[in-house]
């Protein structure tokens, strides 16, 4: 049994050896390149080496704050958020690539823009700096949602307008005749001002004695006063009255109302002055 296991641990270490003398055959020269590689950058460290050294050395401050830099916590944040937001970043990267490219190509035709255009910039940049145009862009700064309000407000406008357009055409078509009417009735209105100097403050009182006229005479029982003495003027034939029967009609209850009311009518009549107040 012993010689057993000697021979067992002895043909352990020969297997290994074969083993790797036939990984070695096989990847012979993979490994002579890999040798080579290392001879290179052997004799390249030995040529840096001293390079190296005398770069750490007069950089030491600078490479001592860059790792404190690198060190501190707010830049493992940063990295960590960079390294989150990689593909953005490449995004990115690829549109000022692009942007780059294109103000490449737009340098040369803004530049011949703005040499044809100096004298126009020139005055535009003068309008810019004057004092109120200043005062005009603070105050639109310090107004800006009122200006946006105003601008939504305008928007709506200007959409119930286009809304509003065919409807008023055909509106104006089919009052033609109207609105030409009531614009010369306008322009009469105005030739009358200008001619009889009529002041606006008594031109409302006197329409607004017309308006309380109307109300009063609209009342019915002016209107049934109105209707029955109109009645009476209506007769075709009525029957002659002389002195006697002018007395005896003074007996009629609705004949001596109606001279009181008249009377009345000649008492207010009489107390009006026509006469122009300085």
């Amino acid at each position: 049994m012993a010689s057993e296991h000697q021979s067992i641990e002895t043909d352990g270490p020969f297997d290994d050896e074969t083993e790797l003398a036939r990984a070695i055959e096989e990847n012979d020269e993979e490994l002579a390149e890999l040798l080579r590689m290392l001879a290179t950058t052997e004799e390249l460290a030995e040529s840096l080496a001293p390079e190296l050294r005398e770069a750490a050395r007069e950089n030491r401050e600078p490479i001592r704050e860059l790792r404190l830099a690198f060190e501190r916590e707010e830049t493992l944040v940063l990295l960590g958020k960079v390294g989150e937001e990689a593909d953005t970043l490449v995004e990115l990267l690829d549109v000022l690539v692009a942007a780059k490219d294109l103000s490449d190509d737009l340098v040369p035709e803004l530049r011949v823009a703005i040499q044809e255009n100096r004298e126009v910039i020139e005055r535009l940049r003068f309008a810019l700096e004057s004092e109120e145009t200043l005062v005009l862009l603070e105050r639109l700064g310090d107004n800006a949602d009122t200006l946006a309000e105003l601008l939504e407000l305008l928007d709506a406008a200007h959409a119930t307008a286009m809304d509003l357009v065919p409807e008023l055409r055909h509106a104006a078509q089919d009052n033609r005749n109207v609105i030409r009417d009531l614009r010369m009735a306008a322009a009469g209105f105005a030739d009358a001002h200008a001619e009889n100097e009529v002041e606006m403050y008594e031109l409302g009182r006197n329409a607004g004695n017309m308006i309380a006229l109307v109300e009063t005479l609209g009342d019915p029982k002016v209107t049934d006063a109105l209707d029955a003495t109109v009645d009476g003027l209506a007769q075709e034939d009525p029957k002659p009255v002389g002195f006697f029967g002018l007395i005896g009609a003074l007996f009629d209850a609705d004949v001596r109302r109606a001279l009181g009311r008249l009377v009345n009518a000649a008492r207010g009549l009489g107390s009006v002055s026509f006469e122009e107040s300085d």
